[in-house]
């Protein structure tokens, strides 16, 4: 992992082995590299003018120090604390500024090299030196920071690690590492706890493999665990991801264009994985549990078939009208589970659709809520922490179509439509979540992976950890 250090020296103190990153009011095109004659180094990079700086493009500025740094086979780099103090960000705080500089330096240089043969040590970024004084909120914002990335990398590894070792037992085995040294406590549930649960939905996906099916139960009790006097008070946020560790699509099969990067359909269960053990790991005074469903949805005589019925862990039937709408079946049942720990709040996080980048691109995941509020505070904390999400309806007129003639619900709409098939996904998960309880779906298919403008390594964004730590810290 990246080094990130600090020292109370100014930027003109830096020993001479570090690269000194200048930034200047020039177009953010103009950059420069500068070689002095008694062997100090500058690069001298354009960042715009100040006062048109926000938190979007601080963010993409910060991990374009690490692409020129590694552009320039640049080791060692030394900024300024103070070339990053932009007025125009004065009123995010501190912690927000000194958090969001070392995430994005972690997240801009994380590289998934595991499988790599030969390692190219030609554009390593070593170190980041921070000079300057840092006032007691920067150095509580950069010590947040520090685990905030490098988390959210921890998610990206496992999201990225190829299905034939990634396996749902594979998965169980991440999380509890994931736990060590923390409070963090990790349960695995495999077919036989689930059987008797009668969590025929997320069996019903897993059938076809050999892979046993698994639920995966994290639990965080940083407030201290609820007893009858404070169940209230002391309730869990529950988080939900979507742990589909290889997904053909079932006898529904993919195209193969659409198949290759299909481990990736985990990124919602590693993502709530690294939340919690996140928080576990700054010590968050939050009780939290993290829920991940996980089965690899193969193709085999024993996978379950377009129009085969089953019944969830809540009693209701499910027409499978489609094999690759599985996603929120593992969910269904996920949520159902939920209601056992009388959550304060649920949201659940899956690479659910399609559809979902059909409506909104690459850059920002899918919400859908009855909750406005629980909404609008998942949109500005999205907007704080760089996972940007949009809103979606989910209103009761779309229950309509995914009512089944031969069982309560199917999980496509039956008329087979093409149309809004992200509100028919969240429409889908409705009937299974705990009533009287704020609950948000969170399709995060658009930011699965990452696109050119992100500057961020191809494969997993880790998104939305950076969201859900935000918005556990403010629950």
């Amino acid at each position: 992992m990246l080094k990130i250090s600090t020292t109370p020296k100014s930027l003109t103190e830096a020993p001479k082995k570090y690269c000194r990153l200048v930034l200047t009011d020039k177009p953010t095109s103009v950059h420069r590299f500068v070689e002095a004659a008694d062997g100090v180094t500058e690069y001298r990079m354009g960042a715009g003018k100040p006062t048109s700086m926000t938190v979007r493009t601080f963010r993409t500025l910060v991990r374009s120090f690490v692409q020129a740094a590694k552009s320039h086979q640049v080791e060692f780099l030394a900024i300024d604390i103070e070339s990053v103090r932009f007025k125009t960000l004065e009123s995010e705080g501190g912690a927000w500024l000194t958090s969001t500089l070392v995430e994005n330096l972690l997240l801009a240089d994380y590289e998934f090299t595991t499988y790599k043969t030969k390692k190219d040590k030609s554009n390593k970024l070593t170190e980041v030196l921070l000079c300057g004084k840092l006032s007691a909120e920067e150095t509580t914002g950069l010590k947040r920071g520090l685990i905030v990335g490098e988390y959210t990398n921890k998610a990206r590894d496992i999201a990225n690690t190829p299905a034939c070792d990634m396996t749902p037992t594979d998965l169980a085995e991440a999380a509890k590492s994931l736990a060590k040294g923390t409070k963090m406590t990790v349960t695995v549930l495999g077919e036989k706890e689930l059987k008797k649960l009668k969590m025929g939905a997320l069996l019903a996906v897993g059938q076809g493999t050999k892979s046993e099916t698994k639920l995966i139960i994290a639990e965080y009790w940083g407030a201290g665990k609820p007893t009858a006097k404070s169940a209230k008070s002391l309730a869990p946020i529950v988080l939900v991801g979507k742990g589909i560790t290889y997904d053909t699509g079932g006898l529904n099969v993919k195209p193969s264009g659409s198949m290759h990067d299909m481990h990736l359909d985990m990124s919602g269960g590693s993502s709530v994985l690294a939340t919690i053990a996140a928080a576990a790991k700054m010590g968050l005074k939050k009780n939290i549990v993290a829920l991940v469903p996980s089965a690899e949805n193969a193709i085999s005589a024993e996978a379950m078939r377009a129009g085969d019925i089953v019944t969830a862990m809540n009693g209701k039937t499910i027409e499978v009208l489609h094999t690759d709408a599985e996603g929120r079946m593992v969910l269904a049942d996920a949520l159902t589970y939920s209601e056992r720990y009388s959550p304060r709040a649920i949201i659940d996080v899956a690479t659910l659709t399609g559809a979902a980048l059909a409506a909104l691109g690459q850059q920002a995941s899918a919400i859908m809520s009855k909750d406005d509020a629980m909404v609008a505070t998942l949109q500005k904390l999205g907007e704080k922490s760089g996972d940007l999400v949009w809103p979606l309806p989910l209103w009761d007129e779309y229950k309509q179509y995914i009512k089944s003639s031969r069982a309560d619900i199917s999980n496509i709409a039956t008329n087979f439509s093409r149309f809004g098939g992200t509100i028919e996904g969240g429409t889908f998960l409705s009937y299974f979540a705990p009533k009287n309880v704020p609950w948000t779906h969170i399709d995060i298919a658009p930011r699965m992976e990452s696109i050119s403008g992100d500057k961020l390594a191809k494969g997993s964004t880790g998104e939305p950890v950076r969201l859900l730590i935000s918005y556990v810290e403010q629950a």
